[in-house]
């Protein structure tokens, strides 16, 4: 079954809704109640029978459980083809299509730098979904050998294009670029090494071994830029957007200080390259000497202390605005140490990327209140869609972050998303599927390091996870749905659903929330009060500029002219087919987690 072709489409025209977002608290707090309540709920209720139930079966009711009553309507789409591997094939044919069409050989011209990392991020994730599938029982013992044999060829062709990446990598450019940008390397590489130890323990193989030393030291290269940079002189702690510009603590840096930090503390292998240097050519064409660093030991405290710091000032920092939803960032009015002057900007990849970090958190400390706060997060980006509305009507009302049930960001409908949002959907589905990943109850991830939980709270985990499921399946078919004849999925999710083409929908355009500043969207705002650094307290805080090594084409940030009415503003790109690669990769990764759960209760 295609599902290009699968989700359903809305019928008649919806009223469109100019008023501000008409607030569900009601059933929001109940859901939020429920989740906070969830392991000592769980552990007097005892153990979740219901997942003794086929997993078709079980998903309205775990929905209905955690979800305060709310019963899924017919204009959510969760129906699907029912073969156990089917999202798994579209997961093959998204990432097929984006590497066919933008990937060279050795990186996604055009794209930004930070970008490119977060894309082979999502190669490197889709790898690991392909090696889970290794793990599945197999349909009978004639077709065994060949799908394993093919599955084990395909992922060690995507692996040659992580390795090929590793040196096609800008690392120059990027290694002094802002402070956000060096975090989404620390990621990748940290993702490449677990990717590779998690492959080489399943199959026996070897592949890749040698390569972990160096994809450690270059995670280890970009965390040193940010580690000393959480600065308590101003707004109490938290790092800086942008040296460049005006003190910026916006909310994308520190999340990615949390996920960074606890990743290098969890998979960070040690280094002993003590090379300072990105690149081998970054000495002859910045002419700035760096120090020798020193050897790195794995699973140093200093960076679970960092990421118990950075998550403490960010939850006490007021980050969120009354739906419950983490704003942008905050600027410092003049002659001002505290953070004073909010920007009430809401970008969908800024309520993921801290997931990552609290199911990190979880892991090194055991504390589930981590949890707690993922889940309280989830529910909320869940209503802010209008998932939980009760008719077709209500759920066509801009919500806050999206409509009809499917995320959008404020750029999507008028067409006007930078190169940097048009991947953002995709980031968020990316680390809500790494907050959602079991628990571990018998074998630690890190021996001596790392905490086991009890079957309770285990069993709870995969069950306020799995209730997600039939949400993103509803995301996922309507990223499918907006596919053109190459494949490739565009930007604008839900415009299936206002019976809308993928062309710039002014009617449908969400007003901005009141005091923001769009900069991802609106970078012209960077040059003017408060984002411009001016006086003598700047020129000192000016990091340097370095140069590419792929030529000044590749910092575009272009709105490029429509080549058909599907392709307004800039249109389809790796950006708008990476955001769809990374939700379709979450429905399977939350069905095949289903299954698995299934097969255990069975």
């Amino acid at each position: 079954m295609d599902l290009k072709h699968s989700a359903t489409r809305r019928q008649g025209e919806f009223t469109r809704v100019a008023q501000p977002f008409r607030s569900r608290f009601p059933k929001i707090l109940i859901a939020c109640l429920v989740l906070a309540l969830t392991y000592k709920m769980w552990s007097t209720v005892g153990s979740l029978s219901f997942l003794a139930i086929p997993v078709s079966l079980t998903l309205p009711i775990v929905h209905d459980k955690l979800a305060g009553g709310h019963v899924l309507q017919p204009w959510q789409s969760t129906a699907i083809d029912g073969r156990p591997k089917v999202w798994l094939s579209e997961v093959e044919q998204t990432l097929l299509s984006m590497q066919t069409t933008y990937w060279n050989g050795t990186y996604w011209p055009g794209a930004l730098q930070w970008v490119d990392a977060f894309l082979d991020t999502l190669l490197i994730a889709s790898v690991r979904s392909f090696t889970n599938d290794l793990q599945s029982p197999p349909i009978d013992a004639v077709t065994s050998t060949a799908s394993t044999s093919r599955r084990q060829a395909e992922i060690e062709m995507y692996l040659s294009q992580v390795e090929a990446y590793y040196g096609g990598e800008d690392t120059i450019q990027i290694f002094d670029a802002a402070y956000d940008d060096a975090q989404w390397v620390v990621l990748e590489w940290l993702a490449a090494i677990r990717l590779l130890q998690q492959y080489n323990s399943d199959s026996g193989s070897s592949i890749g071994r040698l390569g972990i030393a160096r994809f450690a030291h270059r995670a280890r290269l970009f965390y040193n830029i940010v580690q000393d940079e959480f600065d308590t002189s101003l707004c109490d702690g938290g790092i800086t957007w942008n040296p460049t510009l005006a003190t910026y603590k916006n909310a994308i840096t520190n999340e990615l200080f949390i996920s960074s930090s606890i990743a290098m503390y969890l998979y960070f292998p040690g280094d002993e390259d003590t090379d300072p240097y990105p690149h081998p050519d970054y000495l002859s064409l910045t002419n700035i000497t760096l120090p020798a660093l020193p050897v790195a030991k794995a699973h140093d405290a200093v960076y679970l202390e960092n990421t118990i710091n950075a998550y403490a000032w960010f939850k006490s920092h007021n980050f969120t605005n009354a739906q419950g939803l983490i704003v942008d960032g905050f600027h410092l009015s003049d002659n001002q140490t505290t953070c004073d002057k909010r920007n009430e900007m809401v970008y969908t990849y800024n309520q993921g990327v801290v997931l990552s970090g609290l199911r990190g958190l979880w892991e090194a400390t055991g504390e589930t209140s981590y949890l707690v706060d993922g889940y309280t997060l989830i529910a909320t980006v869940i209503n802010a869609t209008g998932w939980y509305a009760d008719t077709a009507v209500e759920a066509a009302q801009w919500s806050g972050l999206g409509r009809n049930g499917i995320m959008e960001d404020y750029c999507d409908a008028p067409a006007t998303c930078s190169q940097d949002s048009q991947i953002f959907k995709g980031i968020y589905f990316e680390h809500l599927d790494l907050f959602c990943e079991p628990l571990p109850t018998g074998t630690p991830l890190v021996a001596g390091v790392t905490k086991l939980a009890d079957a309770d709270l285990a069993s709870s985990h995969a069950a306020i996870c799995l209730s997600y499921l039939p949400w993103i399946e509803h995301n996922a078919l309507a990223a499918l749905q907006t596919r053109n004849d190459s494949d490739i999925v565009g930007g604008w999710w839900g415009a299936s659903y206002v019976n809308h083409s993928q062309s710039a929908a002014p009617y449908w355009t969400a007003a901005l929330p009141t005091d923001s500043w769009d900069e991802r969207n609106q970078p012209w705002v960077l040059s003017q009060t408060p984002w411009a650094c001016r006086g003598l307290a700047c020129s000192s805080r000016k990091r340097r500029k370095s140069p590419s090594t792929r030529g000044s084409s590749r910092r575009r940030n272009l709105y490029l002219t429509a080549r058909d009415r599907n392709d307004k503003g800039r249109g389809r790109t790796v950006e708008t087919q990476g955001s769809g690669l990374g939700v379709v990769k979450a429905a399977n990764d939350f069905s095949y987690r289903g299954r698995v759960q299934g097969r255990e209760q069975s």
